[in-house]
């Protein structure tokens, strides 16, 4: 390693949504504050990603295809998962199941969001 010079382990959000613009946009903020970003459209493919990646932040919508987030967030629940999460939903935060009192669901957000409150939730739970 030259001196001078550290190994910086950018930490990982994996953004969750099958809505396009959403997944587009909720990238580039988190880009642009200087993490690494992947997405995942479904559940299943989501829940692929995690069992072969380790994400420092799940950003997670609750109505996804194949496997919705609600699901998503119990199969990990089952194994024990740990890194913080953030769901997303257009339901009623009452409407919601058990699913936003895991341990790991550190912030559930109404949509539409207002993407500076999005931006600054990602950034404390990452720091």
């Amino acid at each position: 390693m030259q001196k001078g010079r550290r190994a910086i382990m950018a930490k990982e959000v994996l953004i969750v949504d099958d809505q396009p613009g959403i997944r587009l946009l909720l990238e580039e903020v988190v880009k642009g504050e200087g993490y690494a970003v992947s997405t995942a459209e479904t559940g299943k493919e989501a829940l692929d990603y995690i069992e072969k990646n380790d994400p420092s932040l799940l950003v997670v919508d609750y109505n996804l295809p194949v496997m919705n987030g609600g699901e998503l967030l119990h199969r990990l629940n089952e194994t024990g998962y740990d890194k913080p999460a953030i769901l997303m939903t257009g339901l009623s935060v009452e409407s919601l199941g058990e699913e936003k009192d895991f341990h790991f669901v550190k912030k559930v957000v109404s949509k539409p969001f207002n993407i500076m409150d999005i931006r600054e939730e990602i950034s404390k739970i990452l720091q």
